[in-house]
């Protein structure tokens, strides 16, 4: 029998699926968490996720179609944000961004390169501040590599 509870991936599913007949679109879904332990943030390395994702749906969506980015985030790599945009973009003629709950720093610059922005009512923009990564920057404490933590702006600032 299918698990219809809130946290599974058929329910999860079905949700998108409803959202994309509503709406006339193909959805794509990029949260990041802050959950201690399993923090996320928008990052390059997302670029090239987002490419294999949009070559699969492209055929589906053709080249004149809508994408929904459901986005929830509390930001991440300015340079990231333009990418993504840039990228998403290339694929549809109207870039719609949903945001369910929070949408912050270099996700309200995704938001904001979009054709329009869908809010719930609880849902959050901004501020704006925006992160750099570069060889100078901190390295991550006890992380394999020579990984750096991004900065913000107002960081190197002060």
């Amino acid at each position: 029998m299918a698990d219809n509870t809130a946290d599974s991936p058929s329910y999860r599913k079905a949700l998108i699926e409803s959202l994309q007949k509503e709406r006339g679109t193909k959805a794509i879904v990029y949260v990041t968490s802050h959950r201690k332990g399993a923090s996320a943030q928008i990052a390059g390395s997302a670029v090239d996720v987002f490419v294999d994702h949009l070559d699969d749906i492209l055929d589906d969506i053709g080249p004149n179609g809508r994408i929904s980015l459901i986005l929830q985030t509390r930001g991440g790599e300015t340079p990231a944000a333009w990418r993504l945009v840039n990228l998403i973009r290339m694929f549809c003629d109207e870039l719609e961004v949903i945001t369910p709950h929070e949408c912050m720093s270099a996700g309200t610059l995704i938001a904001l390169g979009a054709d329009r922005i869908v809010m719930t009512k609880q849902a959050t923009l901004g501020p704006i501040d925006p992160s750099i990564q570069h060889p100078l920057s901190p390295q991550i404490p006890k992380a394999t590599g020579a990984l750096r933590c991004p900065v913000s702006v107002e960081s190197v600032n002060s």
